[in-house]
């Protein structure tokens, strides 16, 4: 599934441990690198963030003959990353929830991840949550190629 999104990556890594390390040689990777992202429906600000957060970090470092590029390239790649998926953004689930009611509407909580990474009973603790504050809830199942979800769903929402 992500076999196109990992090619990116590796093509990234690999161009830049080839190239010195100065921006007009990396805007050009970074560009390829960032319609690869685009191509695999990461969104374009995301991919714009993630290319130029990269420039930023990669040009003008200084590589020593015999350090590793791959493992410079590596480490900055997964802290650029990591920066755009770890935000500080707090969201109060009561409060949306309270302006929800307010106006006789649901609040709608979409869980999204790879397999085996405990999305089914963070929705059951979810929901549990809302249930104890007095809400009440619906989960709904959609994963169409993991047999066993929807029982799985059904079981820990009790």
């Amino acid at each position: 599934m992500f076999e196109k999104l990992k090619s990116g990556f590796k093509g990234l890594v690999t161009k830049v441990t080839t190239t010195e390390l100065k921006e007009e040689n990396l805007t050009p990777i970074l560009s390829d690198f960032k319609m690869s992202l685009a191509e695999n429906d990461v969104a374009f600000p995301v991919a714009d963030k993630i290319g130029d957060d990269l420039i930023k970090r990669l040009s003008g470092v200084q590589v020593k003959r015999l350090e590793d590029r791959k493992k410079i390239v590596d480490e900055n790649l997964r802290q650029v990353l990591l920066e755009v998926m770890l935000t500080n953004i707090r969201i109060d689930l009561l409060q949306k929830a309270d302006e929800k009611r307010a106006k006789k509407e649901p609040l709608t909580l979409m869980f999204v991840g790879i397999n085996g990474t405990g999305k089914t009973t963070t929705i059951a603790k979810v929901a549990k949550f809302f249930q104890d504050k007095g809400y009440s809830t619906v989960l709904a199942g959609a994963d169409t190629y993991r047999a066993g979800s929807i029982e799985q769903l059904e079981e820990h929402g009790k």
